[in-house]
């Protein structure tokens, strides 16, 4: 099998995805509305944080809606990420997986045509968080470039986070299990991170939690790429941290999928 035809199996399965997406109507406002209706309502509520003795110190500025921006734009990739999963258990389930084990196609062809998908619905649905971000009054220091790098940092992290929750639908083949399974893995960990607060200010086994959190890094990257610019070495423990989970998410999810289509 040639790159071209490679490319193009990949290139039919994106679009199916695609189309897929904007046939459903409901599903893409909603999945637009609700990182929108979660960064207005958060800010508002928790926006006196900001006035907490040493907050803009710790945290570098004196507004939480810029601090929160990073929170928000995590909330939505892993929330981007476990409707992979989702949308697998239905292929499963509507029995399309059925008619691509007998397809002449490249079986690596369909993932990655998925993967490259969801990578594109999370670098649009992010655009809405800095759009919504910037009506608020959030500007990003680090500018066009740094704008560009934490899209790329978004898009990654959500296809790495992503491998987690197709996984989960794989081996479940159920998608109430796989929506459970993948809200008790994902948003406790955003809470036991850095995103929604400085470190300094959580409670010390927090603190431990975080440290060992992957979801600390790529907050602590974004936060610097909003509020003080460029920090490399931020950015480059974020890079470290997609490429470890991606590893492992990605290689189990590609394994646990060859079983699935060949089985």
């Amino acid at each position: 099998m040639s790159f071209t035809n490679y490319v193009s199996e990949v290139n039919g399965i994106f679009g199916r995805w695609i189309k897929k997406t904007l046939r459903r109507p409901q599903f893409l406002f909603f999945s637009l509305v609700q990182p929108v209706v979660w960064f207005v309502l958060f800010t508002q509520a928790f926006q006196s944080i900001a006035s907490v003795p040493g907050f803009s110190q710790v945290a570098k500025t004196s507004s939480y809606v810029t601090f929160f921006s990073a929170a928000v734009i995590i909330q939505t990739v892993i929330s981007s990420a476990m409707q992979s999963g989702m949308g697998m258990v239905t292929d499963l389930e509507s029995g399309y997986m059925d008619k691509m084990r007998v397809a002449p196609i490249h079986r690596s062809a369909i993932l990655m045509g998925k993967v490259l998908s969801d990578g594109t619905r999370i670098v649009i649905q992010t655009i809405v968080i800095l759009i919504l971000g910037f009506l608020l009054g959030v500007t990003i220091a680090s500018g066009i470039g740094g704008l560009l790098i934490l899209l790329a940092l978004a898009m990654a992290f959500g296809i790495a986070w992503s491998g987690i929750s197709t996984f989960i639908g794989l081996a479940t083949k159920n998608s109430e299990a796989t929506l459970m399974i993948s809200l008790l893995t994902t948003f406790p960990l955003l809470f036991l991170s850095t995103a929604m607060m400085p470190k300094v200010f959580l409670p010390s086994w927090v603190q431990t939690v975080a440290t060992y959190n992957p979801m600390s890094y790529i907050a602590d990257a974004l936060h610097a790429l909003v509020i003080t610019g460029f920090d490399w070495t931020l950015l480059s423990y974020a890079a470290l941290t997609i490429l470890a989970v991606g590893a492992l998410s990605l290689t189990a999810t590609t394994s646990m999928f060859r079983r699935t289509v060949s089985g």
